[in-house]
């Protein structure tokens, strides 16, 4: 027969494994918090880097030509 210390025991362990739940949740929200905020900081540093090839892109092909038109005039 068994006693009524039992399903008192039982009963704790279902709140104890509640709270873990409980706490495991609030942990996969920060989780995923870090998560996001690491993939805008990503985000943010590929436009940057973008912005500053296509800037390099422009001005080497500015001094391509003007390096163009200096041998051009000089017969080099």
């Amino acid at each position: 027969m068994k006693n009524g210390n039992e399903g008192m025991s039982n009963l704790s362990e279902i709140e104890n494994l509640n709270k873990q739940i409980e706490e495991l949740k609030k942990e996969m929200a920060l989780v995923r918090e870090d998560a996001q905020v690491e993939i805008m900081r990503r985000d943010q540093r590929i436009t940057q880097l973008e912005k500053i090839d296509k800037e390099h892109q422009d001005l080497n092909g500015k001094l391509r030509l003007e390096l163009t038109r200096y041998k051009e005039g000089h017969d080099i």
